[in-house]
């Protein structure tokens, strides 16, 4: 598992490749930054980052950690590496700056713990997008409206998607697996967010606010928030997310 150190300085930048609708769009700029992601000098510098869904439902957020001395050389990486790619930035650039990132998660006490969960489940989230968008959207989706609310297991119900498109996930030791799945299911009040809002964001495309005191909804009437939402999928009635061909 990646572990990000606290001292590390927190950018982000806010990007999309241009003329894309909703959705189809932000899943095309995540396409299009893996090259940035695999690249090494990209890797001896940024010592992590996570990424979210921003603009119009059609433009993605990278935000990231890096060490102060190599904070101006991560700049240029970025903006030499969109500029290359055809890739726009839709508002003004964060520049590394001391930042609490678990100030809305649960406090300072979490940072570590927070910071190394944003990092790992963008790993995990890229490989299963590059996998299968389809069903990965719909386990989340589902996860949304039933998994909690019916207090079912998330190793079940999660794990065999990760073992199946996830070679990261599957490269973790069972400690690792089961920190992975502790922070996963992580809210430390009900005062601070969910953790899992993160990668739900990041897989959807958009998350919807649920209490976990309600009663978990069938999927006919998850189908019903998404043809609201007109989000371009909807869950099949026979949804098990086992199934891979659905």
């Amino acid at each position: 598992m990646k572990e990000i150190p606290t001292k590390d300085l927190f950018g982000i930048f806010y990007v999309k490749k241009p003329d894309g609708s909703k959705w189809d769009s932000y899943y095309k700029t995540i396409d299009s930054l893996r090259p940035l992601f695999d690249d090494e000098k990209f890797i001896k510098v940024i010592d992590g980052f996570y990424l979210n869904i921003t603009g119009d439902f059609d433009s993605v957020r990278i935000s990231y950690f890096v060490n102060e001395k190599e904070s101006e050389k991560s700049i240029s990486i970025f903006q030499d590496f969109f500029t290359k790619n055809g890739i726009v930035q839709i508002k003004d650039f964060d520049s590394p700056h001391e930042a609490i990132i678990a100030e809305m998660y649960g406090g300072s006490s979490y940072e570590q713990r927070f910071r190394n969960f944003l990092t790992n489940y963008t790993q995990i989230g890229l490989e299963l997008l590059q996998g299968n968008l389809l069903h990965s959207r719909r386990l989340f989706a589902v996860y949304r409206f039933q998994v909690r609310q019916a207090s079912w297991s998330f190793e079940d119900y999660f794990e065999p998607t990760f073992n199946k498109y996830s070679q990261f996930y599957v490269s973790f030791s069972n400690n690792d697996k089961r920190q992975f799945f502790a922070d996963l299911k992580q809210w430390p009040s009900y005062q601070y967010s969910e953790w899992t809002h993160m990668m739900v964001n990041m897989i959807v495309g958009c998350d919807w606010s649920f209490s976990p005191f309600n009663n978990p909804l069938s999927i006919a009437k998850i189908n019903e928030i998404l043809l609201r939402k007109n989000i371009g999928f909807n869950i099949p009635p026979t949804w098990n997310p086992q199934s891979f061909n659905l």
